[in-house]
């Protein structure tokens, strides 16, 4: 059968990193495979999903360039399907009806833990005659559809963990419908599972103690089983698992902040998984090629920041001018920042993309290219602004607002250079002054290209502003 993988998050949240790194398994996979890769949104859950959440999931697929194949499936239009296939166990044999209340379930698992016993179901409901569940049904008794676990054990073949075996004696006979009607995960993601005609399930590592169960359901229900994958979780960088508690985690935070679609991409899937010679700048398309579980680590991955800085870096640098500007636009329109002219927003990115990290540095990191400097750095003009440089500035302030034409970085180096020869003093005596004046900082970047993006205007008027506050 052709490849068909399928990512199934819950619309409960908003999409969690680990989530995304799965889907990203499960696209390359399947576009390596030259299969299909499906979304399926599990909204069984009537008080926790909201069709907001799945909008968002879908759209932040979207942003990280995963979309699907197929039409997205959704849980909820197969609630009866779920009950049909329940319902069919019960008459094969292979599940029962349980009625014990949800009281009696609590006393039982107490009793247990106050005798240092493990807790495992029962099976009390197994000793009613047909007779009595005839009678408990008449009388409209409240009851749950159980999977009857079979003995041995349950085994198969993980592509990220090998052979992986389960004693069933550990697993207790899990309910499959729910007292009030609903079904339960397991037999959902089954059903779900068998009707899309999945071939591979490729998930985190804590769903691995629900495959024995959904194995053994297959088995049951006489259907083909798919293959299994599961992936290593995602600690933080103090090796526990990640929480929203203390961790960005939702992908959406991190477009926020200005990461580039594809080098979150490209970050995720390094989580995981260990390409050829550790090369760690991936095209999708390089990825694609590569991507093989025999190349994806069974051990957790660390999420480490300061790499996901490094990398959106250099994916900001090498790419264009051009492509960085509409990301850009999006974040400044976001801050209520009035927009530039796309011509002056180039030459910022042209200036400042081999010094940024995140998009959201474009106006952080340089808000001086938007706006005149509301004060002057204090130390940096107390050191540089000194009485005996102050008239020599004031001639050069002068001789530049002379100058005809726009401002050029080559000729401006050359004639303040000129200048200070003249005048017998060092470059930077002036160059730090003009930066102060032009950023209100002592850091920026080279004075002279800055002064080529601001234009003439701009820089005599904040100069012209420096000097008015600083006489």
């Amino acid at each position: 059968m052709p490849i068909r993988v399928r990512f199934a998050p819950s619309p409960t949240g908003f999409l969690h990193v680990g989530g995304a790194r799965t889907a990203i398994f499960n696209w390359l996979f399947a576009k390596n495979q030259g299969g299909s890769f499906l979304l399926r949104i599990e909204d069984t859950d009537p008080e926790r999903s909201k069709s907001e959440l799945s909008e968002q999931i879908i759209r932040t697929m979207h942003w990280l360039g995963m979309d699907h194949d197929e039409p997205v499936v959704y849980q909820s239009d197969h609630i009866s399907r779920y009950k049909e296939i329940s319902n069919i166990l019960v008459k094969t044999g292979k599940a029962y009806y349980a009625f014990e209340t949800a009281e009696e379930l609590d006393r039982k698992r107490k009793d247990a833990e106050a005798n240092n016993i493990p807790y495992n179901y029962d099976r009390a409901s197994l000793k009613y005659t047909a007779d009595d569940v005839n009678r408990f049904l008449n009388e409209d008794k409240p009851y749950t559809l159980r999977f009857k676990v079979p003995e041995g054990f349950t085994e198969f073949d993980d592509l990220v963990h090998g052979k992986t075996s389960f004693n069933n004696s550990e697993i207790e006979d899990f309910v499959i419908l729910r007292s009030d009607g609903s079904s339960t995960y397991q037999i959902a993601v089954v059903c779900d599972d068998h009707d899309m005609q999945i071939t591979n399930i490729i998930r985190g590592d804590d769903h691995l103690s629900n495959t024995p169960k959904q194995i053994m359901l297959y088995n049951a229900l006489g259907w083909a089983i798919p293959v299994f994958a599961h992936l290593p979780m995602i600690l933080d960088e103090k090796k526990k698992k990640l929480s929203k508690r203390r961790n960005t985690v939702a992908v959406e935070e991190y477009k926020e902040q200005g990461y580039l679609a594809e080098a979150l991409f490209n970050f995720l899937t390094l989580l995981g998984f260990a390409p050829p010679e550790n090369k760690e700048i991936l095209a999708r398309d390089e990825l694609i090629k590569l991507f093989s579980f025999d190349r994806v680590n069974k051990k957790s991955s660390v999420f480490d920041n300061k790499k996901l800085n490094w990398l959106n870096f250099e994916y900001i640098k090498n790419h264009s001018e051009e492509y960085i500007l509409e990301a850009v636009k999006e974040m400044l329109y976001k801050k209520n920042i009035f927009l530039p002219g796309d011509m002056f927003l180039k030459k910022i990115i042209g200036l400042m993309k081999p010094r940024v990290e995140k998009i959201n540095d474009f106006y952080d990191s340089c808000k001086y290219f938007y706006t005149d400097p509301g004060q002057f750095d204090e130390k940096g003009t107390a050191k540089h602004w000194t009485e005996n440089i102050k008239p020599v500035f004031m001639e050069y302030y002068e001789q530049f607002k002379k100058n005809t034409g726009e401002i050029d970085a080559v000729k401006s180096d050359e004639s303040l250079r000129k200048f200070c020869e003249e005048k017998n003093i060092k470059p930077g005596q002036l160059i730090h002054i003009i930066r102060i004046a032009l950023t209100g900082s002592t850091a920026s970047p080279g004075i002279f290209e800055l002064m080529e993006v601001l234009g003439k205007e701009t820089v005599i008027r904040r100069i012209g502003g420096f000097i008015y506050n600083n006489q």
